[in-house]
């Protein structure tokens, strides 16, 4: 993950910065610009590549041990308020590594309680849930990084 982080911020660094005063028309550009230079980079890129298998049994183990029985209610309550992709409905969200996560469906809110409990991230990575996959997402560049399915309960 660090390495995504570093290369993405050298990829950003080689782009015309934006300035804090800048139109949103220049702002989308940049965005755009970014997500297809890590596009390019990442042209091989995988689901498992950051989230490997090993991993991402660790996080289903996790996020189930937080959002099941009578004690993970709230959990589960907090997750499928905002879900783009809630359980029985058709995916509002493709999941691709290196996708644009779509402007038009809400970002699903990650429960506090659960998030104390996962690694830390870097400030320009986040995690959300569509449907019932658990989802790495680049906020500066609205890409989806990894995912792993099956998740939630």
């Amino acid at each position: 993950m660090n390495d995504y982080v570093s290369g993405v911020d050298g990829i950003e660094k080689a782009l015309p910065r934006t300035g804090d005063q800048a139109a949103a028309v220049e702002v989308v550009a940049h965005q755009q610009a970014l997500t297809r230079s890590i596009k390019a980079v990442r042209k091989t890129a995988k689901r498992g590549d950051i989230f490997s298998p090993s991993i991402g049994k660790r996080f289903v183990r996790l996020v189930r041990s937080e959002a099941t029985g009578t004690a993970g209610k709230a959990v589960r309550t907090t997750i499928r308020e905002e879900n783009p992709a809630p359980p029985g409905a058709g995916p509002a969200v493709t999941l691709t590594v290196n996708g644009t996560y779509p402007e038009a469906p809400p970002l699903s809110t990650m429960p506090p309680t659960l998030l104390l409990r996962m690694p830390a991230l870097p400030k320009t990575l986040e995690y959300r849930f569509v449907g019932k996959a658990l989802v790495l997402r680049d906020v500066r560049a609205n890409t989806i990084i990894d995912w792993i399915p099956n998740t939630l309960p």
